[in-house]
């Protein structure tokens, strides 16, 4: 399934499959998953069909699925032929059923934490919208054949399109000469109406990409959009196009699916695409594009919104952004560069960095005929492409910020209207890029800041092994006052120390390090946990940092496994073993800094040479969509699922699969903490 055509063909099989029986030989025909150990279940938990009807040794397979359409969440199976992932089938937080497939042997590592390979995640999303239609819409075939409507899938990052033979009747093209480029379907709309659908598909991407509760509304994924095409014969044909926008696990959109159909009446023959509709479709993409870039705080975001928002809006090619850095041009982002153009890509960084020191962008019509323009890098390349590149310089008059070089396969002639457009551009971006790069700066200053107040390494202490992270926030400034530390006693026992002071800022940094250094002080004492965490309690109080802060504190002897603990408002510990996660329920009181008449109980209780303690700050589940206390339970299958089989548990593997991995809901920072007894 690597053949990112053959997939495009194999979606399409599957959303125009009848049934279930169908869309299964669909995903297992002429090369695809292996027939012998795949299986499709749709319905709920309680009762799920299973296709082809469940044979013996099914089983473990049959209840993963349940379980999959349960929790919505992925499950790994180990069988006598192999490790099988079960794939819950998920439409607008909906799960109508899961996909069984066998994993490769070289893909062993696929599955682990949830983790879905592409190619079947593409395939699982397929099944889903054609189960979602099969249930809601009737037979899916008949109804797209009694419009004479075709299917489309758009892979985004690969620029792949695949259209069925009734897409490709619709846009007058011949399915055989069909290149499967995004591009090809750009130049078949009708010249007026490129401007309009420009702005519409930015919309659309901008839409879907909304968090929610930060305007988004409905399904903003979902869209249908309206268009002229022009096909061979000069004649104009009205479409009508409805999709839908999925994004990947990062949140970034990934691919599009969806029908298309001609309009017929349903448009009228005149009055759309003038001069005035395209100034103002323009208009509108330009405000979409700085609606998008004002909302980017990072560079990286920056480069997201350019390379996910700006490129597929565009119909380009590829996209490449840089920055200058001691007088060279760093690349920060760009989108895939197809095999065949890797040798571009030096010329374009040349090109880039001379139109780096140039007040206006340069428009190059046409490769092939580079030596008109006088690019230095471009003659030495040899015979070129016949490409068209905007190359826009982001800057002042005596200050080079970067380039952003836009690339549209073939030549293109860029007219006033267009070259005034790409001019708007360049400037919105040059001010978005300083912003966000003044801000990088001053983040990783308060991130170093952070991180020195934090221990530089953990004590080497006898018969117990430890591990810790950190991660600062991922939005805003998003220092703050999260910390762990380990103090060995003088009695041989270690005090285990998580916290959180309240707050993103310097002043959370500043309030996090007098609490380490209380705790320091309070520890050496030898004092029970209850009564520590109840005088820096009073500590903080006097203090008056009108701050408070969360803390959970333990103290573990490695000799015996002996823990005595109290939380001051922190989650509780969890427990990790093999086949087992639970959570270490410590008595506890309010945050400190609250009350300084309030008590925090000690509890006590063993922690057995195979347990994992595993510390951690609200940051590492908190989502602003979620309840915590879910959060919590489903991070605790998530370890569960990792772990399962694995005897050991490896600290440094587990503080890597929680923290390591791409996570675009977490915002808050995160400090962790994992100790193990080796005694």
């Amino acid at each position: 399934m690597a053949d990112p055509s053959d997939l495009m063909r194999r979606v399409t099989r599957v959303l125009r499959a009848r049934d279930p029986l169908e869309m299964l030989g669909a995903l297992t025909a002429d090369g695809g998953l292996p027939a012998a150990r795949t299986r499709l279940y749709v319905g709920r938990a309680t009762a799920l069909e299973a296709f082809p009807p469940t044979a013996p040794g099914d089983d473990a397979l049959a209840a993963a699925a349940r379980e999959a359409v349960r929790t919505g969440k992925p499950r790994l199976v180990d069988g006598p032929e192999g490790r099988t992932l079960v794939v819950p089938l998920t439409v607008d937080d909906e799960v109508c059923g899961a996909l069984g497939a066998a994993l490769e042997p070289e893909g062993d590592g696929a599955g682990a934490g949830g983790a879905v390979p592409d190619g079947l995640a593409l395939l699982a999303e397929s099944c889903a919208l054609g189960l979602w239609h099969q249930t809601r819409t009737g037979p899916l075939a008949a109804a797209l054949e009694a419009a004479a409507a075709g299917v489309f899938a758009w892979d985004f990052s690969a620029d792949n399109v695949f259209w069925d033979e009734r897409t490709c009747a619709v846009y007058g093209v011949d399915p055989k000469r069909f290149d499967g480029r995004g591009d090809t379907f750009f130049a078949l709309l009708h010249p007026e109406d490129v401007p309009v659908l420009q702005a519409a598909i930015a919309q659309v991407t901008e839409a879907a990409i909304t968090p929610l509760g930060a305007g988004a509304t409905g399904d903003p994924g979902r869209y249908r959009l309206q268009y002229r095409v022009i096909h061979p014969d000069d004649s104009v044909h009205h479409v009508t196009e409805c999709g839908r926008v999925l994004l990947d696990d990062q949140g970034r959109p990934a691919r599009a699916l969806g029908v298309v159909y001609e309009a017929g009446a349903d448009l009228p023959a005149s009055g759309r695409g003038s001069g005035a509709e395209a100034d103002r479709s323009r208009n509108s993409l330009l405000f979409t594009l700085t609606r998008a870039l004002s909302k980017a705080v990072t560079v990286q975001d920056v480069t997201r919104v350019m390379t996910d928002l700006a490129r597929p809006a565009l119909g380009a090619e590829n996209l490449l952004l840089g920055i200058m850095e001691g007088g060279h041009l760093e690349i920060v982002g760009e989108s895939r560069i197809a095999p065949a153009l890797e040798h571009l890509r030096v010329p374009a960084q040349d090109v880039m960095a001379f139109a780096a020191t140039q007040e206006e962008p340069l428009f190059i019509e046409d490769l092939a005929r580079h030596g008109e323009h006088g690019v230095p890098g471009l003659a030495l390349v040899g015979e070129l492409p016949s490409r068209s590149w905007v190359v826009l310089s982001l800057g002042s008059a005596d200050h080079a910020t970067g380039a952003c070089l836009i690339s549209f396969a073939g030549p293109r002639l860029f007219d006033a209207a267009e070259r005034t457009f790409f001019t708007a551009v360049a400037v919105i971006l040059t001010q978005t890029l300083e912003r966000a790069r003044l801000f990088d700066t001053q983040h990783q200053r308060a991130t170093d800041l952070q991180q020195a107040m934090l221990p530089r390494r953990l004590p080497a202490l006898p018969s117990l092994s430890a591990q810790s992270r950190y991660l600062p926030g991922t939005r805003g400034m998003r220092i703050g006052g999260d910390w762990y530390d380990v103090l060995p006693l003088d009695d041989g026992t270690a005090a285990l120390v998580i916290g959180d002071v309240q707050g993103h800022d310097a002043h959370a940094s500043a309030v996090m390090g007098q609490l380490r250094v209380a705790l320091r002080a309070c520890a050496e004492s030898g004092l029970a946990p209850g009564a520590l965490l109840g005088k820096v309690n009073r500590v903080l109080c006097d203090l008056d940092t009108d701050r408070f802060a969360t803390c959970a504190y333990l103290v573990l002897s490695p000799a015996d496994g002996v823990l005595r603990g109290a939380r001051a408002g922190h989650p509780h510990p969890l427990r990790v073993r093999a086949e087992s996660v639970s959570e270490l329920e410590l008595a506890g009181g309010p945050p400190l800094g609250v009350d300084p008449s309030a008590r925090y109980p000690t509890t006590a209780s063993l922690l057995d040479p195979l347990d994992t303690l595993l510390l951690f700050t609200d940051g590492l589940v908190e989502r602003r969509d979620a309840d915590i206390d879910v959060s919590v339970r489903a991070m605790m299958d998530g370890i569960l699922d990792w772990s399962r089989g694995a005897g050991d548990i490896d600290l440094t593997a587990l503080t890597d699969f929680l923290t390591l991995r791409d996570d675009p809901g977490r915002i808050d920072d995160v400090a962790l903490l994992a100790v193990r007894r080796t005694s």
